[in-house]
């Protein structure tokens, strides 16, 4: 048998000698990296806190110059998408002001040693859009007027405006019939404006930070990152972008990926009861694979919204194949999407559909199956 105290001294033995090379491994890691640190032999110039919390300002003030500009633009270029297809939004719509009210920018987040009082990009209630011929325009509410009050409630900061003017346009739906006041300030000056809503498909549309090429639907929500502005060659593009999002939204396509990926839960439980782990793999691809026709009646609907506003949409489809130059897999196979040739000639199709419909005068509604 064997001696219990001759097998704890030979394990204490183990253990000790484990962790003597594990700290040998780590002084030699540790050493190389100091090295490594001490590497840089050039004399760079010096940069003060001052200087760095200057430059710091000055990319903060131009980041903010921009993101109204293109929140300025967004507002124009969906604008008329948004009200001239109530018909095709059916009882997908809202009242709404024209407003595009400002917004706290996300990235400020992650810039801890940025001092409070420089971390007010959208915090602010300041209005960033106002989109031509919208009721808000037509009452003379300008961008850069700051938000002090809607009807007789107190505005402190950007959520709290947008809660407000949501909230007084909902009254809308109960037959409010009187104007939504607003109390503004504008180079130092008070001025109360009266605005009265219009029926617009309903959809939150705004800026998202990040540089991809993309954009993407929530249900009630558009958000369009920075990187599509660098992308688009036109704003018949963009409002391509905006239309193709807005038909995910009316065609209710996130609702039924999220029914597809409950039933996927049910099999992802079914196979735990049966001992095999899947990590929720078949709801994830429940989902996913269901993708590919919704991204194809978006493109569809997407131009005839465009087409009932007017919109001419010859050319469009170029995008995709510029797309396809920036990640050529794109024209291959896809599991969630239709690959960039299949949705640059079922553009063209659809939008050959339209223009025959146009030269019949018949209504430009989709076909249905």
């Amino acid at each position: 048998m064997s001696n219990p105290h001759r097998l704890h001294t030979e394990f204490l033995q183990t253990h000790h000698q484990m962790m003597y090379r594990s700290c040998k491994i780590l002084c030699v890691l540790g050493i190389s990296y100091l090295l490594a640190s001490c590497a840089v032999v050039s004399d760079v110039p010096e940069i003060s806190n001052y200087e760095l919390q200057q430059e710091v300002k000055n990319q903060l003030e131009f980041a903010e110059r921009t993101i109204i500009e293109r929140t300025q633009k967004l507002a124009n270029l969906s604008w008329p998408i948004l009200v001239s297809n109530l018909e095709m939004c059916d009882d997908f719509v809202r009242h709404r002001t024209g407003l595009w009210l400002s917004r706290q920018s996300s990235i400020l987040t992650n810039l801890s040693w940025i001092s409070d009082d420089e971390q007010t990009i959208g915090e602010e209630p300041v209005v960033w859009g106002v989109a031509d011929d919208s009721p808000a325009a037509k009452a003379g509410v300008e961008v850069g007027d700051r938000i002090l009050a809607i009807d007789s409630k107190r505005v402190k900061s950007s959520a709290d405006a947008r809660r407000l003017l949501a909230r007084s346009t909902r009254e809308f739906t109960a037959k409010r019939t009187d104007p939504i006041q607003l109390r503004i300030l504008r180079n130092d000056e008070r001025k109360n404006i009266e605005v009265n809503p219009v029926l617009a498909c309903r959809s939150e549309i705004s800026l998202a930070g990040g540089t991809c090429i993309n954009a993407y639907a929530t249900g009630r929500h558009i958000k369009i990152l920075n990187g599509i502005f660098t992308f688009v060659e036109t704003d018949e593009e963009l409002q391509y972008v905006i239309a193709h999002e807005l038909a995910h939204n009316i065609s209710n396509h996130l609702v039924y990926a999220r029914a597809r990926g409950a039933v996927g839960v049910v099999f992802d439980l079914l196979a735990l009861r049966w001992n095999v782990w899947t990590n929720g793999g078949i709801s994830r691809l429940s989902v996913r694979a269901f993708t590919k026709p919704y991204e194809v009646e978006a493109d569809y609907l997407a131009l005839y919204l465009l087409a009932n506003a007017g919109i001419d949409s010859t050319g469009v489809e170029n995008l995709w194949r510029r797309l396809a130059t920036e990640d050529i897999s794109r024209i291959g196979w896809i599991l969630t999407h239709p690959s960039t040739p299949e949705r640059f000639i079922q553009l063209r199709k659809t939008r050959e559909e339209i223009e025959a419909k146009q030269q019949r005068n018949e209504k430009l509604l989709p076909e249905r199956k």
